[in-house]
């Protein structure tokens, strides 16, 4: 249904570019948790097309440095995930 192609670069400071992908017509998730599975952030939330796409993550300033997952979530179902490391500077 859809894949995480890249996430760059990683480990990350300030910008992260996520680039990925959506198979048919579907409700599209893009969304950061932590280790523990708690939201860090919400990135996109929207109906898409098939075709590729790129979303673009930048910390809040009080995030902690470490590992973090990036989702895809199509139709409410999680279908790929990608670990991260954000280093603080």
């Amino acid at each position: 249904n859809g894949i995480i192609y890249s996430a760059n670069p990683n480990p990350f400071s300030t910008e992260l570019k996520i680039k990925y992908g959506v198979f048919k017509r579907a409700e599209v998730a893009i969304s950061v948790y932590n280790l523990k599975g708690k939201l860090v952030a919400k990135l996109k939330e929207q109906e898409m097309e098939s075709e590729k796409y790129e979303a673009t993550w930048h910390p809040q300033a009080d995030l902690p440095q470490g590992f973090y997952f990036i989702t895809l979530h199509i139709n409410d179902l999680q279908v790929h995930y990608l670990k991260v490391q954000y280093i603080k500077k």
